[in-house]
């Protein structure tokens, strides 16, 4: 009963989110800013994440600096999510506009490597605040397909399910599905949009240092580049004061044979460089660090203790 209380209440929440899509952009900004302080305070248990991430990434930094980009994270987590309505709602020109996109020949040049070579294409999206808007963006260029993680509420799963689902008919496919559709659909053409950079435990992942923190990492992203001869295509999306950027990046490419480590290392060292051209705007409220290497002990308290 309680469930279905809560799933009405996030029915009329996104209502109203709908409403404020369509206010100007100027006083939707200025409306992020107030609730992204309001998340700092409220999302107690993610702020306790950020800062113990940031303290575990960045030690050189003064706890000051730390929790300037702490403050900073949330809001733009705040104006982020927001702009999910006006992004999910207007039409492809408007979208053109809010989402600017930036060396798109790379992109051309890596799709027709398909054609000619019959090399599909990964775009490798790290987890920055703004990769639902530069995802949005690039299903204006090609059919997709994705990876997603079901959500708990049906109507949030909804509105996440259709908000991905605009344009050029995507293949979304639930991670409790597994990977095999994505591979599938990878050999006959279909671009993947894939954002492997999350600790999904121990199995099967291998330790490399993230920003001098172990990190249990999936190699998925280098096993699918071998097994089907794909282009791994970078692309992080920033936000700006006029929207978003969303840029590629030189491919990153992974021999067979080197070790996954020194692929999964690469990986990170190209994490890291934007992250340090835009601190606030990776996704920090992550538990990133929560799968340990042995005898070392957890960096996170336990879900359920208490946060003052």
């Amino acid at each position: 009963m309680a469930r279905e209380v809560l799933n009405s209440v996030v029915k009329g929440s996104l209502w109203l989110g709908g409403i404020y899509s369509y206010l100007p952009r100027r006083i939707q900004q200025v409306l992020s800013v107030p609730l992204g302080a309001l998340l700092y305070w409220l999302a107690s248990p993610r702020r306790l994440v950020v800062a113990r991430n940031l303290s575990l990434c960045f030690p050189s930094l003064s706890e000051a600096q730390r929790l300037t980009i702490s403050r900073q994270f949330f809001r733009n987590v705040a104006r982020a999510f927001l702009d999910l309505f006006q992004l999910w709602r207007i039409r492809e020109n408007d979208l053109k506009q809010l989402v600017k996109l930036e060396n798109l020949e790379l992109f051309e040049v890596a799709k027709r490597g398909f054609i000619e070579q019959g090399r599909p294409v990964i775009v490798f999206a790290p987890h920055f605040v703004g990769l639902d808007a530069g995802g949005a963006r690039l299903q204006l260029e090609d059919q997709l397909v994705c990876m997603y993680s079901n959500q708990a509420l049906p109507a949030i799963d909804a509105w996440i399910y259709k908000g991905r689902s605009r344009f050029n008919q995507p293949l979304l496919i639930s991670r409790r599905d597994g990977i095999g559709q994505l591979v599938r659909a990878l050999k006959k053409g279909v671009t993947a949009h894939f954002s492997p950079d999350m600790d999904l435990g121990r199995r099967g992942a291998e330790f490399v240092p993230f920003l001098g923190v172990p990190a249990a990492t999936q190699p998925s992203i280098i096993r699918l580049a071998h097994l089907t001869n794909a282009t791994v295509l970078p692309m992080v999306t920033f936000l700006t004061p006029q929207g978003y950027r969303a840029k590629f990046y030189e491919p990153l490419s992974f021999p067979k044979e080197e070790s996954l480590a020194q692929g999964l290392a690469r990986i990170h060292a190209f994490i890291e460089a934007r992250i340090a051209e835009a601190p606030d705007q990776y996704l920090w409220a992550h538990r990133r660090f929560k799968t340990r290497p042995e005898g070392l002990e957890p960096v996170y308290p336990p879900k359920r203790a208490k946060i003052g």
